[in-house]
């Protein structure tokens, strides 16, 4: 009997491992591929932006953000590596952030992330 609840306590133990590892493979992730972190950007000019994602199952679409400035609502999250063009950066120092929502637009909190400055 105490042999038994052994080997069930040792296969529960195995399972929430388990789980955890697969709950951590669908967690979804962002990377951006470029402009890498810390790149010197041209100002005045349109930026391409590439990253590759793995959707949480949760996710839908994408938030992608130049600053606290408004987000661009991306729908291409199939078949990445994906790209798209920024707007054109004014000088200076500029945080790219790219967030995964749901279909309601709230935010999932998977993101991506680069400082750039453009000159």
């Amino acid at each position: 009997m105490k042999m038994s609840k052994l080997i069930l306590s040792c296969f529960a133990g195995t399972m929430l491992s388990l789980s955890g590892m697969i709950w951590a493979a669908d967690a979804g992730s962002i990377t951006i591929l470029s402009p890498k972190a810390g790149s010197s950007l041209q100002s005045g000019v349109e930026t391409k932006l590439e990253y590759n994602l793995h959707l949480s199952p949760e996710g839908s679409h994408l938030h992608v953000y130049v600053d606290d400035g408004d987000p661009i609502v991306v729908r291409k999250v199939s078949n990445c590596p994906c790209s798209m063009t920024l707007p054109p950066l004014s000088p200076g120092k500029h945080t790219i952030v790219i967030k995964e929502a749901k279909a309601s637009h709230s935010l999932t909190g998977v993101e991506g992330s680069v400082a750039v400055t453009a000159k």
